[in-house]
Formats: C-alpha cells, sequence, structure tokens
C-alpha cells in the first residue's frame, strides 16, 4: 500500500473529527491494515503456543507479537483513531464519536 495516497485522503498524525463519509473511507484503510495485523498476530500465537515451555524462544516471540500489536496501534493513531483494544477504534465526531471493529465494515455512533 503507498503511503502518498494515504496522505491525501488524510492528514496523518493530526487529530481530526470525522464526518459519517470520511469515517467509513478511513475503515476501509482499517480492514485491510487490521486484517494483516491479525493474520500475522494469530501466526504469532500459534508459534508461542507450540514453543510454551522454551521459555527464551517463548519471550522471543511474546516480543515479536507485542511489537506488532504496537505498530498496528500506531498505525492506527497515524491516521486519526484511538485504538480502545485489540482491532477495535475509536474515531472522533463532531457531536460524539464512531466505534468500529474488526471485521466489520459497520460503525456505530455514540454521542
Amino acid at each position: 500500500m503507498q503511503t502518498n495516497n494515504i496522505h491525501q485522503i488524510f492528514n496523518l498524525n493530526t487529530e481530526s473529527l470525522f464526518n459519517e463519509d470520511e469515517a467509513y473511507r478511513l475503515v476501509n484503510l482499517l480492514i485491510p491494515i487490521t486484517a494483516k495485523a491479525k493474520n500475522k498476530i494469530n501466526g504469532l500465537n500459534s508459534r508461542l503456543e507450540y514453543f510454551k515451555f522454551q521459555e527464551a524462544e517463548a519471550e522471543l516471540i511474546q516480543n515479536q507479537i507485542n511489537h506488532e500489536i504496537q505498530r498496528w496501534s500506531e498505525k492506527v493513531r497515524r491516521l486519526g483513531g484511538f485504538p480502545l483494544a485489540l482491532y477495535k477504534v475509536k474515531l472522533p465526531a463532531e457531536q460524539g464519536y464512531f466505534i468500529w471493529e474488526h471485521p466489520s465494515a459497520e460503525l456505530e455512533f455514540f454521542n
């Protein structure tokens, strides 16, 4: 994915208030970003289960999992969202906020 296109859609690293259309455009970016992160984290979790009795290897894998979670969280923040939980994002709006959770393409609005 080219980040040049993202710059044209959203101002990175700035606080934004999203209207519904903008929030859905952001969800269209969050879906593949989150799916990729989830697949990688799930694979690492499987490895962690396999190596759970090998302390050094398990610690290395756990560090990789933490790194992937941090990368996902940072990407969400750069796009203007706030990670609430793993794969769950809050998007600020004028009169409240939207909540998106993977794998849904839908938003919930709260005021």
